[in-house]
């Protein structure tokens, strides 16, 4: 017997949240200066010192910490009797409070204690990687769910050569297999495709994304297209029909934040929808695709907006 294709993903719930305040760990004094120590000891050994008052409550933004952020949106998207088999955090700016196991914790707090682990160094490609891993932990047939959560802070210990993210937000998305049965046949929307490129230079990045979204959207007039900020801006020829631009200052969550608003429940089914993004720094050029613009959404106000 030729073997079974491997069950496809549906996302079928997401959630989302900015987070304005300050972690509420780094309102004990004492986090808050273990955490002051430990990340001025990284900053010398880059030969930089920590911004003058960082860890000054007073100044009202000392930071945010991914495991406070990332168990508000698995509490708000995980119903306590769909349990998850795998959890991948994805993330690129450091957390300001380091010295917890984040991804072990997040095990702790979700639905089913899934595997769970977190994707770093990758800037804004972290996300997809993480679509990557979910989906061939569902080829394997022991993943029937899994939760991806995409979270940045706006608070640095250190220098960046482009600026960092503008507030404190996350992104989460659960996804199911073709062996669960989805929540509402108008209520999921199925990952068709997912193409990540490493190492494509900045002269390349427009003549690239055009031909793969030109291929991917082949026989789809109607397919809807969104963009990162960093690829419309490495491609300033981009086409304008039926395309949305992510707003810039969300390197890593921004665009999945803008996928979220065009795959809203209620918005007409006017096709599929193809995302992609581009990090300068790191070169990558990564494309993904649903098949169907009605995605999740749990009737839940959304916080975020």
């Amino acid at each position: 017997m030729p073997p079974a294709d491997p069950p496809d993903l549906h996302l079928t719930r997401a959630a989302r949240r900015a987070f304005p305040g300050p972690a509420a760990l780094l309102g004990d004094p004492a986090h808050r200066e273990r955490s002051r120590r430990y990340l001025a000891d990284l900053a010398r050994q880059a030969g930089q010192e920590l911004p003058a008052g960082l860890f000054d409550p007073a100044s009202g933004s000392p930071g945010q910490s991914y495991a406070e952020m990332a168990e508000t949106l698995v509490r708000e998207l995980v119903p306590p009797d769909e349990p998850v088999d795998l959890l991948v955090l994805a993330f690129s700016g450091h957390d300001m409070l380091p010295g917890r196991a984040t991804a072990t914790y997040l095990s702790h707090v979700c639905p089913g204690n899934p595997l769970s682990f977190a994707i770093c160094d990758q800037g804004s490609a972290a996300p997809f990687s993480g679509l990557r891993i979910a989906h061939a932990y569902a080829a394997s047939g022991d993943c029937r769910r899994a939760v991806l959560i995409a979270v940045e802070q706006a608070v640095l210990p250190y220098r960046t050569p482009t600026p960092g993210p503008a507030r404190h937000q996350g992104v989460a998305m659960l996804y199911a297999t073709t062996t669960v049965r989805p929540a509402a046949p108008d209520g999921n929307a199925r990952m068709t495709v997912l193409r990540q490129h490493p190492d494509v230079a900045a002269g390349d990045v427009a003549a690239l994304a055009a031909a793969e979204l030109a291929t991917l959207s082949a026989g789809c007039p109607d397919a809807r297209v969104v963009l990162g900020a960093a690829l419309a801006a490495a491609w300033p020829a981009h086409p304008t029909g039926r395309v949305t631009v992510t707003p810039p200052g969300q390197p890593v969550t921004g665009l999945w934040w803008t996928l979220l608003d065009r795959t809203a429940v209620g918005a007409p089914r006017t096709g599929p929808v193809l995302a992609a993004d581009y990090d300068p720094e790191l070169r990558y050029l990564c494309l993904v695709g649903w098949d169907d613009a009605g995605t999740p959404d749990d009737g839940r106000p959304d916080p975020g907006r």
